[in-house]
């Protein structure tokens, strides 16, 4: 067994003595939302993308489609309700532009998920 600076640990298979992670850690990318620059969590174990409401204020993203609301299980099993929806975010990874729904809630750890 191995140990990092966040107590990584590692299991080695029998057949080819390859090293596997039972955890990573959490990676942040620098990107640009709505044309500012924002650090983002990202979270390959995510389908869905999500702002804390904080950062929809400040950044003015548009209104919310009221229509569409979801309620998600975060990793540690809770359950939470994204207020609404803002339509078609810009996102800006390294030059290269997409677009995202993005989901609002008011309470979270981050304050842009990428999943």
């Amino acid at each position: 067994m191995k140990s990092g600076a966040a107590t990584m640990l590692f299991a080695e298979t029998a057949c080819d003595n390859i090293l596997l992670e039972y955890s990573v850690p959490l990676r942040e990318i620098q990107v640009q939302v709505a044309r500012k620059d924002e650090d983002a969590l990202l979270d390959e174990g995510s389908e869905i993308v999500v702002v804390r409401k904080d950062l929809w204020e400040e950044l003015s993203m548009g209104p919310m489609n009221k229509k569409w609301m979801m309620m998600i299980e975060t990793a540690n099993g809770a359950k939470e309700a994204m207020e609404r929806c803002t339509e078609f975010l810009e996102i800006k990874v390294d030059g290269i532009k997409t677009w995202a729904h993005a989901y609002v809630t008011p309470h979270a750890p981050f304050r842009l998920l990428l999943g």
